[in-house]
């Protein structure tokens, strides 16, 4: 069985743009979710923001975990389980949404 890893989603930006706050937003929960539902990526059940901030929804080779605390969502982590599914679909997903791609150990990041 091969080994999951880990990447972030963030928003697409030129460096130079970068703004001083932080990452750009990529949107709310709710406009990330009917973003990635097409991807058939959803949570198993509605999520529970009361009882639990982090929001985990499951697609194809991946799982995508989101913050529900804040009014928008400025990063996306993604546990890859399954490559061969996975890739294709943060590909597709990361290019028709202006989003990036980044390692969290080396800070590489894959634009699309």
């Amino acid at each position: 069985m091969a080994k999951s890893r880990q990447v972030i989603i963030i928003k697409s930006v030129n460096p130079a743009d970068e703004e001083a706050e932080g990452l750009p937003s990529m949107g709310s929960v709710n406009e990330i979710l009917r973003d990635l539902a097409p991807y058939n990526t959803a949570p198993d059940s509605p999520p529970n923001t009361a009882s639990n901030p982090i929001i985990r929804l499951h697609g194809p080779g991946l799982i995508a975990e989101l913050s529900a605390s804040a009014d928008d969502v400025r990063q996306i982590m993604i546990t890859i389980t399954d490559d061969d599914f996975a890739f294709p679909i943060l590909t597709r997903a990361c290019r028709e949404h202006k989003w990036t791609l980044m390692d969290p150990e080396s800070g590489q990041r894959l634009r699309f």
